[in-house]
């Protein structure tokens, strides 16, 4: 069953004062901690890499690997600073007090993740809009602007998702070729926003996962080069230390994301949070829910996105029932909202 048009109740923004949802004081916080972790990871880098580089020998890979991730923070700084420096203090603002309204929108321009999108009488840059972003804007064809305010800056809301995205008024561009809009399927397989984000989650592991092997095959070769027990030694507990970090860190159920939606259909199920761990400093947390017929439901990495839904609507969709060892994919179907699920 392929329906375009499959209806899905999500999550809306309130009229106004936006900050009291839970979910947008979360992620509208996130912003500036971006931007926080961005210098701290600098600093941080740039010292393990001062230390591997300059002391210890046979830590030339890793020293290399950090002084890379500093150059990668400085960027990522550098551009959030660009992209919503000024947009941030604008949008605290507006989201206290000002109403939001409805308008028809279409993306009439795109390069990467930005776009401009017609909304009503003005086009909005939007500067970090992914693909699974506009592939809901394209579809429901509206969205929720709070502002602009004098100066153009404004709060862009699309339907299910929490996340303000930054926007200021712009002239119309030339046109850009649209992009097709993505199926939604009641087939977990078939659904290619949700698999797209499952993709997406994978890449971000596997890289994770190669940065490492790097690493250790770097630290294990200079050791060797240097010779002595106690070097290799060293090397061998990192390795032990790192592996079980891997294991704490990456749940073998975020990686089989795509499975686990190729494995039936989207079911909706009435659900009631019992406890919800996230807050401003630690958005995606642990998820505690009981479903309608009592049994308790543990997610292990929930986004704002997916609590908020669950928040509005009182229904988790999933697709099939985690088994034994095994989690079940949830989200929302049409939407890059996606994690798993297993019995508590």
């Amino acid at each position: 069953m392929d329906n375009t048009q499959l209806s899905v109740a999500v999550w809306r923004p309130t009229e106004s004062w936006q900050t009291e949802d839970k979910a947008v004081e979360q992620l509208l916080a996130l912003y500036a901690l971006r931007f926080r972790n961005a210098i701290t990871g600098t600093v941080v880098s740039l010292v393990f890499a001062g230390l591997a580089l300059g002391f210890l020998p046979y830590m030339y890979t890793v020293g290399g690997l950090f002084a890379l991730n500093a150059v990668r923070q400085v960027v990522a700084g550098i551009r959030l600073r660009i992209d919503f420096g000024r947009w941030l203090p604008a949008a605290k603002g507006l989201l206290n007090g000002t109403p939001g309204r409805r308008f028809a929108a279409r993306i009439v321009a795109r390069r990467g993740d930005r776009a401009v999108v017609a909304v009503g009488p003005m086009h909005l840059r939007l500067p970090s809009v992914n693909w699974g972003l506009r592939q809901v804007i394209a579809r429901v064809g509206e969205v929720t602007v709070v502002g602009p305010d004098p100066e153009g800056y404004a709060v862009v809301f699309v339907d299910g998702m929490s996340m303000p995205l930054a926007a200021k008024v712009v002239e119309a561009p030339e046109p850009t070729e649209a992009e097709p809009i993505a199926r939604v399927s009641v087939n977990g397989a078939e659904d290619e926003v949700p698999n797209w984000i499952a993709g997406r989650l994978l890449r971000v592991h596997l890289v994770i996962l190669g940065v490492l092997a790097v690493a250790l095959a770097g630290m294990t070769l200079e050791a060797q080069s240097y010779g002595g027990a106690l070097i290799l030694g060293i090397v061998e507990l990192v390795m032990l230390v790192v592996l079980w970090m891997l294991f704490l860190i990456m749940p073998s159920d975020q990686i089989r994301l795509r499975t686990l939606l190729a494995a039936g259909q989207w079911q909706a199920h009435p659900v009631t949070i019992q406890q919800a761990n996230n807050d401003t400093r630690r958005p995606i947390a642990g998820l505690t829910l009981v479903l309608g017929d009592g049994r308790r439901l543990s997610i292990k990495l929930a986004a704002p996105e997916l609590v908020a839904n669950i928040s509005a609507t009182g229904t988790l969709w999933m697709v099939g029932m985690p088994g034994k060892r095994k989690g079940a994919a949830v989200g929302i179907p049409g939407y890059p909202i996606l994690t798993a699920a297993r019995f508590a």
